[in-house]
């Protein structure tokens, strides 16, 4: 759930150089579904397509095969003001809502709830960067211990790198266990300006390591693309 242009349609200056943390695996799985999480290291490639009314505005393949994944309906799709994350058979998983116009905070939810109780995503603000991160928090599946009712609750962070194309790492503790950027491969033309003047949406590389739940590419600075 990391998901139509990574760069926010604000007008925030480019973020500051910072070291950036090396892709590992987490020290333990992370998951929103535990049969998502990734056996070795994915690559993605997301792909817009459709418009804000579509039943498939978004899909999600697996770069190796071209197999898609997941798809993502627009946000208009049905009467209900979100989106809706979808497998590969078209299942709805979850809702991706907005928590209110204009804002840059979503909410996910089962479907058909309107309820946040599966995960949050905020914006982060740093005096050196501005509004360039973006933290998602949410329950780690993975870890979740029926018999003894414990649970672990995780905050991913997404911090921007690059200063020309979209480039983005999904940070969790000391880890970086996903990266996002736009892709040189798959995308005809780069727009290498602000992302609010961009007339098309962006294709997205999406690099996820192993012991990392593949559906989180949905989250959370990507929503800057959904919304």
């Amino acid at each position: 759930m990391f998901t139509t242009h990574l760069q926010s349609r604000r007008t925030d200056p480019p973020p500051l150089p910072r070291p950036r943390k090396a892709l590992r695996s987490p020290h333990r799985e992370i998951a929103f579904r535990k049969e998502y999480i990734a056996a070795s290291q994915t690559r993605l490639i997301l792909k817009p397509q459709g418009d804000a009314k579509s039943a498939v505005s978004l899909k999600i393949l697996d770069d190796e095969d071209d197999s898609v994944q997941f798809t993502v309906t627009g946000r208009k799709h049905t009467d209900r003001s979100c989106r809706e994350f979808r497998d590969a058979s078209g299942l709805p998983l979850f809702e991706i809502h907005q928590k209110a116009l204009f804002t840059h905070s979503w909410f996910v939810t089962l479907p058909g709830s309107d309820e946040a109780g599966i995960a949050k995503a905020a914006p982060r603000f740093s005096s050196k960067h501005g509004i360039n991160d973006f933290s998602l928090s949410f329950k780690n599946q993975a870890t979740v211990d029926v018999k003894e009712d414990t649970e672990e609750r995780v905050e991913l962070n997404m911090e921007r790198c690059g200063t020309v194309l979209a480039l983005y790492d999904v940070v969790d503790g000391d880890r970086k266990v996903a990266v996002v950027r736009e892709s040189i491969e798959h995308n005809e033309i780069l727009p290498f300006m602000n992302s609010r003047w961009r007339k098309r949406q962006s294709v997205l590389d999406i690099t996820v390591t192993p012991g990392t739940d593949i559906s989180l590419v949905r989250h959370p600075r990507m929503q800057v693309l959904l919304f």
